[in-house]
């Protein structure tokens, strides 16, 4: 496939996965990992992870973060600029539309019955995009431990997301240079009397 060409079926995947994935990035994320990974092969499992680990501790729109990181990585800075494109435009029409028509829209019952089972879609997707990460992410007990620190970390004592992320890089780093420091010590031979 030529690069021109990837890059339009990357600006036409992301233009369709933006039109119908309310709830922005994260309810984008198992269509996209559908897409990307099990469709065309462009990505493995670990890409997609990383990605998201990534994009989550970006700072901007989730969506438009996850779709430069994958348009980067599958095309270059051309394939990022078609995908960040392709998930803006769909978005920004849809605004200006409501914009036009939200006075009319403001009190009507029915729009507001429309909106309550929107948003528990919603929330359904994002519980999928969450149990999916866990799946693949949480692969030792180290993990699983930071995990729950984090979910309680955040839910009971609001602490920062970017705090969060930097204490879990501390961790994962430590837990992988402690050891070494500690085994090296004691392969060390005891100085000569």
């Amino acid at each position: 496939m030529n690069s021109l060409s990837k890059n339009l079926t990357l600006f036409r995947v992301f233009f369709s996965i933006s039109a119908v994935a309310l709830g922005g990035g994260l309810t984008m994320l198992p269509i996209m990992s559908k897409e990307f990974v099990e469709k065309r092969g462009w990505l493995s499992d670990n890409d997609m992870l990383d990605t998201v680990a990534v994009m989550q501790s970006l700072p901007g729109i989730i969506s438009i973060n996850m779709a430069v990181l994958i348009g980067y990585r599958v095309a270059g800075i051309t394939g990022a600029l078609f995908s960040a494109l392709g998930v803006i435009l769909p978005p920004f029409v849809a605004i200006i539309l409501l914009a036009m028509f939200l006075t009319k829209l403001d009190d009507n019952e029915t729009i507001s019955h429309i909106f309550l089972g929107v948003r528990a879609a919603v929330a359904a997707m994002i519980l999928l995009s969450a149990i999916k990460l866990a799946k693949q992410a949480l692969k030792n007990r180290l993990a699983e431990a930071i995990a729950i620190f984090g979910f309680i970390a955040m839910v009971f004592f609001e602490m920062n997301a970017i705090l969060l992320v930097v204490i879990g890089a501390l961790v994962g780093l430590s837990a992988a240079y402690l050891p070494l420091l500690f085994k090296s010590s004691e392969t060390e031979e005891p100085p000569a009397k």
